[in-house]
């Protein structure tokens, strides 16, 4: 499926899969695993700082995402060829510094998959292409409770706080 975020626009329309609840009990054991195709239309330069925000690819939060969140998050590399993969998260209100997991090229199709460990306390983000396997993984220590038990699912998403400087197309798989 072909997902489109339109110039000056930070999410798609129609926007699917944003809000829907989902359980976060401290034992629950969460997967979540989607493909995507990133388009030579990710490939951007906005000649400022901002060229190193992070746009968001899909993730969930527990209770609300600026409070808990954890999500794979995508940005061109430094050199322009390909498109840098990070975990983004927030924890108690504060965004974290993201965590490096891999470089992907454009017009190839990856997994990737967030998984939480309730046993471990680990949220583990990786990420895997259809010829070589496991290309990248990271992870990251927190017990995922929430006072209410809930949570939601998060999609994709251009910005920090730039909007998208010409239409960015994205392939579901």
């Amino acid at each position: 499926m072909r997902i489109t975020i339109k110039k000056g626009k930070r999410y798609p329309f129609p926007y699917f899969g944003i809000y829907m609840p989902i359980l976060t009990r401290k034992d629950r054991y969460f997967k979540k695993r989607k493909s995507f195709e990133f388009t030579m239309s990710c490939i951007y330069d906005l000649k400022d700082d901002d060229q190193h925000d992070v746009n968001k690819l899909y993730g969930f939060s527990v209770g609300f995402h600026h409070k808990n969140s954890f999500r794979f998050g995508w940005r061109p590399n430094a050199d322009l060829t390909k498109i840098e993969i990070v975990g983004y998260e927030y924890r108690n209100g504060v965004r974290t510094p993201t965590l490096p997991i891999c470089e992907v090229d454009v017009y190839k199709s990856y997994t990737f998959q967030i998984r939480y460990v309730p046993g471990f306390s680990v949220i583990q983000y990786s990420v895997c292409d259809d010829d070589n396997g496991l290309i990248g993984i990271a992870q990251s220590q927190i017990l995922l409770k929430h006072k209410l038990n809930w949570g939601y699912k998060l999609g994709l998403y251009f910005g920090g706080n730039e909007k998208a400087p010409h239409d960015i197309i994205i392939y579901k798989k």
